[in-house]
């Protein structure tokens, strides 16, 4: 049987033997190729040989069996090198041997694809000692003994000058490999007349980066800079750890897409739709179920280094047992295509009802919110949410005076902090239970006691708000009904209540249900009954909407 009909035949129980032959006979040209591939060479020989390549020159690096997890690494590792992917996002636990495989399989292509089909590849890390450190184990690799015997002309000596020392350098076939900071300005990179058309991102959020809003925004100018200038055909590897949502890692995995391929691979268990299901090790011939104890008990971020759902790490608001128990309510009627008002329980006009509003400046950023509650149900139950970030703060008064009409015109509580103009257009309709603060004077020539309209929203209030609406929930006390709130609730931390509008990292981390949910329960106490409809308007209006019962 020839080496080609033993790599098309590479699962054929009759030729283990013959392959184990060759890789013992050790002859150079028949090693060659044998594991040489091309354009041509499927996906699956691709992998197979790269498995076999590495048993057989890097033992060292398979003391147990592979995890179920690492066949996907590798296939997308496979892809991205092959430009059949442009985005790979490998998100594993400490201790994954995610880096270990790409550099494993870095060295494999390097020495055995025909078509050098990456020729420009750029490592970056947010410690260049560690990019630098990558490049240098991937030039080890290249270097070890044996792999030099077989593959010689990687490093074989030319009449060109090239590059070649510990963080850079270019083999014989013209296939360069660099490293950077990812913090470093990455506009203009270009080799002679080429851009990087392989970029891996290796460790470049930390919790140190993570610390600065300032370096992580800075960070993922320079990321998406470098992104930009790779060849047409260029793509990205990211491996990184899942510390925080406040971070360009949490951008990433919100950018999944065709394009964009996000793996995410827990200790244990398995993440659906970003909640941590608890189960076996994942790598079971690696870790036994005591194994993962110990690292979960001894680590000073579990829920981070290990279980990659950070939303549920120490420094959560609201209890992760808790959030479980909530169940996603269908709503009952729906109003609006795109910007809903959602209702989820119909009006009972003997109820207390409440509500609380979220005002943004409808660009497409943020978003205005609304939400009522129903303080007379057990527990308290919310009835109904809206959500749009194009909506104008006037129009958004209109379309809170209508929201409420069809709950018997609660008290309505606007956030004041900004957009007047909602609170305005809502007195201007003469909203008749529109939310106030009694403004005492506190010192000599202040005017006798005032009236602000609406919720103000600062250091002192936000906490009190947000705890009390948590404790509601932990309780017992309140069903959040919408799936959307209940996620806001999931993801919510202390960070976010220390919050300023300031940080530019609030571009990817919006709670402005939230904030409408924890105004509107603060509402309880000023809600009343709203025994009997009283305009011909709303009359009609509920009727029309069929929730008169």
């Amino acid at each position: 049987m020839t080496t080609l009909e033993l790599k098309q035949n590479q699962l054929s129980q009759d030729s283990f033997q013959e392959i184990e032959d060759i890789l013992e006979r050790d002859d150079k040209q028949e090693i060659r190729a044998f594991f040489s591939f091309n354009s041509e060479t499927s996906e699956e020989e691709v992998l197979f040989l790269f498995n076999l390549w590495c048993r057989k020159f890097f033992v060292k690096y398979f003391k147990v069996d592979d995890a179920p997890f690492h066949t996907d690494i590798d296939k997308y590792n496979c892809r991205i090198y092959r430009g059949q992917q442009k985005f790979f996002v490998d998100i594993a636990y400490r201790g994954a041997a995610k880096t270990t495989r790409t550099k494993l399989f870095i060295a494999f292509a390097i020495s055995n694809d025909e078509d050098h089909y990456r020729k420009y590849i750029k490592v970056l890390s947010a410690d260049k000692a560690n990019a630098t450190q990558i490049v240098t184990d991937v030039y080890n690799i290249l270097i070890n003994k044996q792999v030099q015997y077989f593959y010689p002309e990687i490093f074989e000596k030319t009449t060109e000058k090239r590059q070649e020392t510990m963080h850079t350098f270019t083999t014989s076939i013209g296939v360069k490999m660099t490293s950077d900071s990812v913090g470093t300005d990455q506009r203009g990179d270009v080799q002679e007349d080429a851009r990087p058309d392989l970029i891996w991102y290796d460790d470049f959020e930390t919790r140190k980066t993570l610390r600065s809003a300032v370096t992580t925004n800075a960070i993922w100018k320079n990321m998406d800079e470098a992104k930009q200038g790779l060849s047409l055909d260029g793509s990205a590897l990211y491996n990184c750890n899942y510390l925080s949502e406040r971070g360009n890692v949490h951008k990433l995995v919100l950018s999944e897409s065709n394009e964009t391929k996000v793996l995410i691979t827990p200790i244990k268990g398995k993440i659906v739709n970003g909640v941590h299901i608890d189960g076996l090790p994942t790598w079971e011939s690696a870790y036994t179920p005591e194994d993962v104890e110990s690292k979960l008990r001894n680590a000073d971020d579990p829920a981070g280094d290990y279980l990659c759902v950070p939303s549920a790490g120490h420094d959560i608001i609201f209890d992760r047992s808790s959030i479980n128990k909530q169940v996603y309510k269908t709503p009952i009627r729906v109003i609006g295509t795109g910007d809903e008002f959602k209702i989820f329980h119909a009006y009972d006009p003997s109820h207390r009802y409440g509500s609380g509003h979220d005002v943004a400046g409808g660009v497409g950023l943020d978003s205005s919110t609304s939400v009522f509650i129903d303080f007379s149900t057990n527990p308290s139950r919310v009835v109904a949410t809206y959500k749009s970030n194009t909506i104008k703060p006037n129009v958004f008064g209109d379309e809170i005076r209508s929201q409420a009409d069809r709950f018997g015109e609660p008290i309505v509580a606007v956030e004041n902090n900004k957009f007047d103009a909602c609170l305005e257009r809502l007195r201007t309709l003469n909203y008749p239970n529109l939310y106030f603060q009694e403004m005492k004077p506190t010192r000599v020539g202040i005017p006798p006691t005032t009236r602000t309209l609406g919720w103000n929203t600062n250091s002192d209030t936000k906490s009190k708000m947000i705890f009390a609406f948590m404790k509601a929930v932990v309780d017992g006390h309140l069903e959040l009904s919408d799936k959307d709130l209940i996620a806001e609730a999931r993801a919510y931390t202390r960070d976010d209540l220390m919050d300023r509008d300031d940080d530019v990292r609030l571009t990817t981390r919006h709670f402005d249900l939230l904030i409408a949910g924890a105004i509107a329960y603060w509402m309880k106490d000023f809600a009343t009954v709203k025994q009997e409809v009283e305009s011909n308007y709303k009359q009609e209006a509920y009727q029309r909407s069929g929730l008169e019962d």
